[in-house]
């Protein structure tokens, strides 16, 4: 017998989760200096908040952390109350956000050439560089998913939007880990424009033994830094007074080798002596972008420049790459949705043959598997903010990993196969489909690439599973020692291709989602049993397993789509929203289709080496690179 859906499945829409009617995220400047302060507190004080601190009103609305989502999956663990979309904006303030964003919105839509980038002055009037700023200092203080959506009109220029997510992205490390002193010094002249910050992060040939080529010393005479290196693809504002957040290898003092190295991030201004910008690069997208090397020649910096602890930034980096991550997303979300929308006004407008494009079975498949892949990107971006928003300190290291490894991969795909719908013209210099291929390439490329943020997803994964699973695991792996536990596995009637769940997912979503939720309970389900069999197999050496732990990550990604589809998609059905019944049909989709997927890789790991053709793969290469390449003679050769 069904439950009754609207006093339950409901109550999490019109109530918050503790029972009181409309407490989640009320504002989201409240929410996000809330965050700021909590966190700032525990930063002073090792990680501990102060008991003598009381709450403030802000930090009051925000609702308890609670257990990480993503990286229970693992364990085949799901926080069903997680189902009800995050609703941090509270509808009068929405309706105040959508009136602050029409200039921005009719600033960028204004039709303008290529060549033409928005002026610094022009975004500064705009106030874009204070999206995230907190309030104190002169920025309109939005929360992540506030600031999210007020930057989404400029993401629609891809030249432009790059250096603005690059500037906000320091601006969160700085509110989040920064010193009061730099707080102070800093912010209010980012908020403003008059400083603009960049990540110089990357470098153009990593050594091979060490972290960074750009290395700093400290001086114990004088207690200074001495910065030497050179950065590249470092998005440059020239003319500008600019604010670099420099990552730089450091050796701790008295510790030799490898054991004192470490990386330490200092914040340098461009003004300073030995700062030097190089020639700009030309890269294979966004073109327009000024992106060049910076050169780091004796530049002096004091203590107060250190972002976090000496030789320690790697405890700085969660909160660095998350925000990097997440607008990143961003900026693959809104080219994604350009390139879709030109594809179906190209397909609505054009005829061949006597027939519309858009009536050929073929290229509806195509939009409706695009129109899903960005439906399922939007629904995983703004639901991490807003657990980031909802929640204490949430843990979203995952969500925030998985949400860039979806979106850029699926950017790529439909950018690709695009031209192929285009056609010929697609390949004339100038045209939007190559444009878009160039800029997709250019985003998944710069930056992380996709096989190392896959690895990560993984390895983050199994090392929250490796905590819980460990005790059983060990069973497992000692039979003739734990044979009640053997005996156990092997009545147990749970399958790859039948899982049981007890999960009852299709309490808490519209009941016309219940197959859909069905979908993410078998996907959970079939990763928890890939993951012990994975620790069951290879012990401590599953690290080793690559082509395994890419296909871990492929699934882990899977169902946190499906996930943040189904929870949109049941939110927008429950309150009415234009076109809802569409959304419940696209989420559907999503789930249907991961659901198939999820099952071809889980049964690919249960296979093995032996089974799903990955050690004649690793046989093959390895002749490959005896010959130093493609080995095989020409198929019209005689023997004698």
């Amino acid at each position: 017998m069904r439950p009754n859906w609207f006093s339950g499945a409901s109550r999490l829409f019109k109530y918050g989760r503790n029972g009181k009617l409309l407490t989640r995220g009320r504002s989201s400047k409240a929410t996000a200096s809330s965050l700021d302060s909590q966190q700032q507190d525990a930063a002073a004080t090792g990680g501990e908040k102060p008991e003598s601190v009381e709450e403030s009103p802000e930090q009051q609305q925000q609702l308890p952390t609670r257990e990480p989502l993503a990286k229970n999956f693992f364990i085949g663990v799901v926080d069903k109350e997680l189902l009800a979309y995050p609703e941090v904006i509270a509808r009068d303030e929405m309706a105040q956000l959508q009136n602050a964003l029409l200039p921005l919105k009719n600033y960028f839509a204004e039709p303008r050439a290529a060549e033409d980038r928005p002026s610094t002055e022009n975004l500064r009037q705009l106030g874009l560089y204070g999206l995230n700023v907190p309030t104190d200092y002169e920025g309109r203080g939005y929360g992540w998913s506030a600031s999210l959506l007020a930057s989404e009109p400029d993401s629609t220029d891809i030249n432009a939007t790059l250096g603005l997510q690059a500037h906000r992205v320091v601006v969160d490390l700085l509110k989040e880990v920064g010193t009061p002193l730099q707080q102070q010094r800093y912010l209010q002249d980012l908020a403003t424009g008059k400083l603009i910050a960049t990540e110089a992060i990357y470098e153009f040939a990593p050594p091979e033994e060490d972290y960074f080529s750009t290395q700093a010393e400290l001086l114990p005479e004088t207690g200074k830094w001495l910065l030497n290196g050179e950065k590249a693809f470092v998005v440059c504002t020239p003319g500008e007074r600019q604010l670099f957040l420099v990552l730089a290898q450091t050796q701790q003092p008295n510790v030799p080798g490898a054991l004192g190295r470490g990386t330490t991030i200092f914040l340098v201004d461009a003004q300073q002596q030995g700062v030097r910008l190089g020639e700009r690069q030309a890269t294979f997208g966004c073109r327009q972008a000024e992106i060049r090397r910076v050169h780091f020649d004796k530049v002096q910096l004091t203590e107060d420049q250190v972002v976090g602890l000496p030789h320690d930034g790697n405890r700085c980096s969660e909160q660095l790459v998350r925000s990097s991550r997440l607008r990143g997303s961003l900026v693959g979300v809104a080219l994604a949705k350009k390139l879709l929308n030109e594809l179906a006004q190209f397909s609505v407008s054009t005829t061949q043959c006597g027939v519309q494009l858009k009536d050929l079975e073929l290229t509806r498949v195509h939009l409706s598997r695009g129109l899903c892949s960005v439906y399922a990107m939007e629904s995983m971006l703004y639901m991490t903010a807003g657990l980031l928003d909802e929640f204490r300190a949430q843990d979203v290291t995952l969500e925030s990993a998985i949400t860039k490894y979806f979106t850029l991969r699926q950017l790529y795909e439909i950018a690709s196969q695009n031209l192929g719908l285009v056609g010929p013209k697609s390949l004339l210099s100038g045209e939007s489909t190559e444009l878009g291929l160039r800029d997709a390439a250019q985003l998944c490329t710069q930056g992380e690439s996709l096989d190392t943020l896959g690895m990560f997803i993984a390895l983050t994964g199994l090392q929250h599973a490796g905590q819980s699973m460990n005790a059983g695991v060990r069973k497992s792996r000692n039979p003739l020692f734990n044979p009640g536990h053997i005996f156990g596995k092997f009545l147990d009637s749970n399958s790859i291709d039948s899982p049981k769940t007890k999960m009852q997912l299709s309490e808490h979503v519209h009941p016309s989602l219940e197959a859909a939720a069905q979908c993410i309970e078998h996907s959970v389900a079939r990763l928890q049993m890939a993951v012990e069999l994975m620790f069951t197999r290879h012990g401590n050496a599953v690290v080793e397993r690559q082509s395994e732990m890419h296909r871990l990550a492929e699934v882990g990604t899977i169902i946190y789509a499906m996930w943040a589809s189904v929870a949109r998609a049941s939110r927008s059905y429950c309150i009415g929203l234009q076109l809802a019944d569409h959304e419940l049909l696209t989420a559907t989709a999503i789930c249907s289709e991961g659901r198939d997927r999820v099952l071809t890789l889980c049964t690919q790991i249960y296979g093995g080496n032996f089974v799903n053709n990955d050690n004649n793969l690793l046989r093959l290469s390895k002749q490959l690179t005896k010959s130093k390449g493609y080995f095989p003679v020409h198929p019209l050769t005689f023997n004698f």
